[in-house]
């Protein structure tokens, strides 16, 4: 999630930076110090917004993919390949984590890393994307304007606006149908004249720990 971006010019998955509030309790004199284990040893979770919390609990876990990139853009044919994919809660349960690597892509090897948070303020979900095919490495200029990230307790979904040689497009991603073992993962491309095309299909499967 973090914004995951794979456009024509990024095979990246995808996740906007801005400002996060948390108001926090003052703890009773006699409360023991919390130690910072990971956050669901910890119930550190709790204490983030509900928003968070239920994403969290959805997605937490290390995953399996199986990548399949369709032929687009001068590809000739699709891209078939495995990866994986991680989510966690941040410290203190108060930002989603997620990690990905997919050695074979149509523009190579993609390591990202992925933030997200529920910005209290303007009540809505934030997100930042990191990752080795982005020139700058994070993408704070697109996290700032470019994305929307929305969470409706059963389908994850970003929204960003890109432009390529001088003309804007949408890139969609969704991870949907998710289970306790499973979920499918989509990115598609959406022109000026309003078609979509799909680009990447992703199928993960819970690892056992």
């Amino acid at each position: 999630m973090i914004r995951l971006s794979r456009s024509l010019a990024l095979a990246a998955v995808i996740l906007s930076f801005g400002g996060a509030q948390a108001s926090f309790a003052q703890a009773p004199s006699d409360a023991k110090p919390v130690t910072n284990n990971s956050a669901s040893s910890t119930g550190q979770e709790e204490s983030a917004p509900g928003e968070l919390q239920s994403l969290i609990k959805a997605l937490s876990g290390k995953w399996r993919l199986n990548v399949k990139f369709e032929p687009m853009g001068g590809m000739s044919k699709a891209i078939t390949g495995i990866g994986e994919e991680s989510w966690r809660a941040g410290p203190g349960g108060f930002t989603i984590i997620e990690e990905e690597h997919i050695p074979t892509t149509p523009f190579g090897e993609l390591y990202l890393l992925g933030v997200l948070w529920w910005d209290s303020k303007a009540k809505r979900f934030q997100g930042m994307e990191c990752n080795n095919n982005l020139p700058f490495t994070c993408d704070l200029k697109g996290a700032l304007n470019d994305i929307t990230i929305t969470w409706d307790q059963k389908t994850l979904t970003l929204d960003e606006i890109e432009t390529h040689n001088g003309k804007k497009t949408v890139w969609h991603e969704a991870w949907s149908r998710i289970t306790p073992t499973s979920f499918t993962q989509n990115g598609s491309v959406t022109e000026p004249d309003g078609s979509t095309t799909n680009f990447m299909t992703i199928q993960g499967t819970k690892e056992i720990e």
